[in-house]
C-alpha cells in the first residue's frame, strides 16, 4: 500500500492525461461542438490529442468544423495542456483534499525543478493567474492591434494558443493575413517568447 502511494504521482498524470483526452475527443465529436457536417471519431481524437499535448497539428479545419462551443473546448484542451500534466496533477490532488506525502512532494518538487520544500497551494495558484493573466493581457492586445481581425473570443483563443504554444488557428490560412503586421506579430511573438520560458523560468 506503501508502495503505491509512492508511485501515485507517476501513474495519476498517465490516467489524467488520457482522460482529459479521451473526454476531450467525446465532445469534440458531439452535435453542439460542429458546425453541421459530421466528423469521423478518430479526427476528433486526433484534435483533443493535438491540443491537449499542445502540438499545432490538425486534421480539420479548426475554425470551420467546429462550433463556438467546440472552439471553446479546443480552448481548455489547449489550457489543460498549457498548464503541464504536473501542474493540473498536483492541482487536482491538492484539491481532492489528499495528504501529500514527503515522496509525493519531493517528486512534484523535482519535475517542477522547485525547491521540494514549497508550498504546493500558493505555487499552483501563482501558476494558474500567472498564466491567466498574461493570456488575457495577450487576447486584449491582439484585440487593440486589429479590432475587426480579432473580435474578443478570436483574440483570446488565439492569445492562449499562442502563449500555450499550441499552434491552433481559427482561420483556415492560419496568421497568413496579418503577414508583415507589426503590431499583431510582435504581441503573438511576445506570447510564444513568455509560454516557452515557462513559470519556472519567469517567477
Amino acid at each position: 500500500m506503501r508502495r503505491s502511494k509512492a508511485f501515485l504521482p507517476f501513474w495519476l498524470p498517465i490516467w489524467m492525461f488520457a482522460g482529459v483526452i479521451l473526454a476531450g475527443s467525446v465532445v469534440l465529436s458531439l452535435e453542439v461542438s460542429l458546425q453541421g457536417q459530421d466528423i469521423a471519431w478518430v479526427d476528433a481524437l486526433f484534435t483533443a490529442t493535438s491540443a491537449v499535448c499542445v502540438t499545432g497539428l490538425t486534421a480539420v479545419d479548426t475554425g470551420g468544423q467546429f462550433s463556438r462551443f467546440g472552439h471553446c473546448a479546443i480552448l481548455l484542451l489547449i489550457q489543460l495542456g498549457g498548464l503541464g500534466i504536473m501542474t493540473y496533477t498536483s492541482l487536482a490532488v491538492y484539491l481532492l483534499g489528499r495528504r501529500v506525502s514527503l515522496t509525493d512532494r519531493i517528486a512534484v518538487g523535482q519535475s517542477l525543478m522547485h525547491d521540494p520544500s514549497f508550498h504546493l497551494g500558493r505555487f499552483l495558484l501563482r501558476v494558474v493567474l500567472g498564466t491567466l493573466a498574461v493570456e488575457f493581457t495577450g487576447a486584449l492586445l491582439l484585440h487593440l492591434a486589429d479590432p475587426e481581425g480579432f473580435p474578443a473570443f478570436a483574440a483570446l483563443f488565439h492569445a492562449v494558443s499562442a502563449f500555450c504554444n499550441a499552434g491552433f488557428s481559427l482561420f483556415p490560412d492560419n496568421l497568413m493575413a496579418w503577414r508583415g503586421h507589426w503590431g499583431v506579430n510582435l504581441v503573438i511573438m511576445l506570447l510564444i517568447t513568455l509560454g516557452g520560458l515557462g513559470f519556472y523560468v519567469l517567477n
